[in-house]
């Protein structure tokens, strides 16, 4: 019932870390970073010979850079982090006069860094290969090779001889209307629509023939149940004819119009004189309750303010995202939703984050390699994972809350339990004891029968994100059984991480610690709620009940250095700081707290040292805190000279 309460603690931790320890330092670590860590250009070399142009920025440090392709026109664009160009250069008409490339240099301030971005307009004709040598970046633009151009033309031709596809069949309720989007590859242009009457007793009915389309992919009737009662597909020739057959005695208004994602026919639902609906045919693969249609899923990626034209678009936005949530619901991804942009990373490194992300044991076989270049936003991470192993040829296998991915060509085969050599015979001190605990079970009290009922709801309510309702819940519970210490630990949490409520986080910590006073992650709550409320004889009394174990918290030891070092008490910080080390080892965290101390300490060359040892360390730092090392090393004019 509690395996989500150590998420919690990191969420206390990061919290209090945040408030203790970044809210001056971290202001001041970028404004010292932008003034020491700024990219220089020194100097821009053009060199054109014939058909192909090289152009070197020659800079004084490493740059922080990214660069990516734009398109209509096609344009290569390098965006540099943080750069200064040398008052002696100029960055209009660098380039010599050519028919085949042209540069624009601009500065976006409103980015975060500052960017100067370089974006270069490159003919059809020609391609292009950015290196960075050193300190200095290259851009070469040269012809395509002849196998280029060759594969450019193939890949034209295949594009126009591809026949666009019918995907699917997309229908949409509201109160007056009913949307058909009929789902294809791109906007349907070529088509036309008539109505059909007087059929001797077949239903009225609209019809709308489309040429040069594969449909084969369409379900051939699907039933709607409104003033359209059913929609029936048949292929003709090299086209299609999709028949809207009337729920109403007569025809109902439409409209039809192209969309960008094929062709959008929308029904009038207006008050009408209903006929008896028919029952739903044998073929029919959808029967009478497609009301909604969960394959909206043809909606992902693209707003319906995209999808639809005229008066209904401006206010189909959250309609659209809920078409997104039960499309992939409908396709099996109800996991955690995560956005990724990822540039030519490591696939070993992609799928640690999958791990980190999923809490699932991932493993990767040795011979999974190569890297990756992939952008999905707001979509589950198991869809992405599947997309991740489509593109690189990859299987999963999935089970006991473990997935195992190795290359598409191997064979995986899950260990079976030897159970065949074993027996078991009954021991009746065994059974004694299950049933004295099932004896146990059912003679719990009524308030500790309810409380658990409480707690099952409270769960519910917090899967849901509504933690005010889990609280209240939680409470209830508590009073019922108030010597279960793990229903006050799980009120503090909530009320301290989540809700901000510190005077109610502390009541429940301190129930927490009657029921067992050696109860340190309550301790600790405690102590980081009358922290925030400036409580702070409370605040340091919690604070050592909290380390008072063997061994002591991680969390507790660097949560209280972190106090200690904001209410100007620096050697107990780096006391408490010297504990974590000789308990767990040093962290990134608690080597740039010590050298920060000492820094502010005035004590130069001990926080030259911790500044050297975690700059030294092999931590993959981040970049704004390796620049912000690297820019206390390098200040000439403070305590610091490298």
């Amino acid at each position: 019932m509690y395996k989500k309460l150590s998420t919690y603690h990191l969420a206390i931790f990061s919290i209090f870390c945040s408030l203790f320890i970044f809210s001056v330092n971290i202001a001041q670590a970028e404004a010292e970073a932008t003034q020491t860590g700024a990219y220089t250009i020194n100097n821009i070399e053009i060199d054109l010979q014939n058909k192909a142009l090289l152009m070197v920025l020659e800079g004084d440090s490493a740059p922080a850079y990214t660069m990516y392709e734009l398109f209509n026109p096609s344009r290569l664009v390098l965006d540099i982090a943080e750069t200064k160009v040398a008052e002696n250069i100029t960055t209009t008409n660098l380039f010599p006069e050519n028919d085949f490339a042209s540069l624009k240099v601009s500065t976006l301030k409103d980015q975060g860094p500052e960017i100067t971005r370089f974006e270069i307009t490159l003919a059809p004709s020609h391609t292009y290969k950015v290196d960075r040598i050193e300190n200095n970046l290259s851009v070469q633009l040269f012809p395509k090779t002849a196998a280029d151009k060759a594969e450019s033309k193939v890949a034209l031709a295949t594009a126009e001889e591809t026949v666009p596809s019918l995907h699917d069949i997309v229908v949409r309720q509201k109160d007056a209307q009913t949307e058909v989007l009929l789902l294809a590859d791109s906007p349907i242009k070529n088509y036309r629509h008539d109505t059909l009457s007087d059929r001797n007793g077949l239903p009225d009915a609209m019809y709308i023939d489309i040429n040069n389309i594969d449909a084969s992919e369409l379900v051939r009737e699907k039933n709607v149940g409104t003033n359209l009662d059913k929609i029936r597909v048949a292929t003709r020739g090299s086209g299609v004819r999709i028949v809207f057959d009337s729920g109403q005695e007569g025809l109902f208004t439409y409209n039809v119009e192209t969309a960008p994602q094929g062709l959008l026919v929308t029904i009038n639902e207006s008050t009408a004189k209903k006929k008896k609906a028919a029952a739903p045919s044998v073929g029919d693969a959808t029967p009478s309750a497609m009301a909604v249609d969960p394959t909206l899923e043809a909606l992902i990626g693209s707003s319906e303010a995209a999808l639809i034209t005229g008066p209904q678009a401006a206010s189909t936005d959250t309609t659209a995202t809920e078409a997104m949530q039960d499309s992939f619901e409908f396709s099996g991804y109800k996991s955690k939703r995560i956005s990724v942009d990822f540039y030519k990373i490591d696939l070993h490194n992609v799928f640690r984050l999958f791990r980190q992300i999923s809490d699932v044991n991932l493993i990767v076989d040795e011979a999974v390699s190569g890297s990756l270049t992939l952008a999905l936003n707001d979509v589950p991470w198991d869809f992405a994972l599947d997309i991740i192993l489509n593109l690189k040829n990859l299987k999963k296998e999935e089970r006991h809350n473990t997935i195992v991915i190795y290359p598409a060509k191997n064979s995986f085969i899950w260990p079976d339990r030897a159970t065949d050599n074993l027996s078991f015979e009954a021991d009746i001190e065994v059974v004694e004891q299950e049933a004295l605990i099932i004896q146990q079970s059912t003679n719990q009290p009524v308030e500790i029968m309810h409380a658990k009922e409480l707690l099952r709801k409270a769960k519910i309510e917090e899967k849901n994100d509504d933690l005010d309702d889990a609280v209240s819940l939680y409470e209830q519970a508590f009073k019922l059984w108030p010597t279960n210490a793990h229903i006050s630990n799980r009120l503090a949490v909530l009320c301290l991480a989540n809700l901000g409520m510190n005077a109610k986080a502390v009541h429940y910590a301190k129930e927490s610690l009657k029921i067992d006073p050696k109860n340190y992650q309550a301790a600790l709550y405690a102590a980081i709620g009358s922290a925030n409320m400036e409580q702070i004889p409370e605040a340091i009394e919690f604070f050592s009940q909290s380390i008072s174990g063997e061994p002591p918290m991680k969390e507790a030891l660097v949560s209280y250095a972190a106090f200690s070092e904001e209410k100007g008490q620096p050697e107990a910080a780096l006391k408490l700081l010297s504990r974590y080390g000789n308990v767990y080892g040093d962290s990134v965290d608690t080597m740039i707290s010590k050298a920060r101390i000492y820094d502010n300490m005035g004590q130069t060359q001990k926080a030259k040292e911790q500044y050297k040892t975690l700059l030294y360390s092999g931590y993959q730092l981040v970049p704004g805190l390796k620049k912000y090392i690297q820019g206390r090393l390098a200040m000439k004019d403070g305590s610091l000279v490298q």
